[in-house]
């Protein structure tokens, strides 16, 4: 009962158990052991015991707000249905907030969820019929995952626009290497032209100088 009345009367007092008893005068025998035990329960219980269980609630609360911060962050800059990240959309044609609200849109997936649910079995299409029987298995295989049909096409037209460059790049050697070959056929005539005139000119000048 001590105990149990030191701890509710000394926490609920801003100096401890101190406020509650009898204040000792100095010349009584204990007052030096009553000095120490005021202390040390105020020091103890007041300042360092309850100062760690603020720490710990101030803590948890910190560690809360900031992984609710970091589920807001990916909410924020990933796709919930394939995963990816903002970045994967800079310089697209496509921006990340059209692909989210367009391309990925969750509502769409969950109205198509709750549609083949609903839906009667028999009327089913081949898709329709495919989803929910991965839904019913609760298999997330047909989402896309890491994919988006923007970036392929994007993908796909880079890859097109390299081809095209790549083939001027060609068209113009193959002018530059027949434009070469034929200026060295023409270069290769005159040379020969002109052996054949210093033969000729060899041939009328040596009988001139037998004579």
């Amino acid at each position: 009962m001590c105990i149990i009345t030191s701890l509710n009367h000394g926490l609920r007092n801003g100096g401890g158990i101190g406020d509650l008893l009898r204040k000792p005068h100095s010349k009584e025998n204990l007052f030096v052991a009553r000095v120490v035990y005021d202390l040390l329960f105020f020091f103890i219980i007041i300042i360092i015991v309850l100062n760690l269980i603020f720490g710990v609630i101030i803590d948890t609360f910190a560690d809360l707000r900031s992984e609710k911060q970091q589920k807001d962050e990916i909410l924020k800059n990933t796709c919930f249905i394939c995963g990816l990240n903002r970045s994967k959309f800079d310089n697209k044609s496509v921006s990340f907030d059209e692909h989210k609200s367009n391309e990925h849109n969750m509502w769409h997936y969950l109205n198509f969820i709750v549609l083949v649910k609903v839906k009667d079995h028999t009327e089913f299409a081949g898709p329709e019929s495919y989803v929910y029987t991965m839904v019913k298995d609760k298999n997330l295989d047909w989402f896309t995952r890491m994919r988006a049909m923007s970036l392929t096409t994007d993908d796909g037209e880079g890859e097109q626009s390299d081809y095209r460059n790549l083939q001027a790049q060609l068209d113009a050697t193959n002018r530059l290497v027949k434009n070469l070959s034929k200026q060295l056929i023409d270069l290769k005539e005159q040379m020969t032209e002109q052996i054949k005139q210093k033969k000729r000119s060899k041939f009328l000048t040596a009988p001139t100088m037998n004579m």
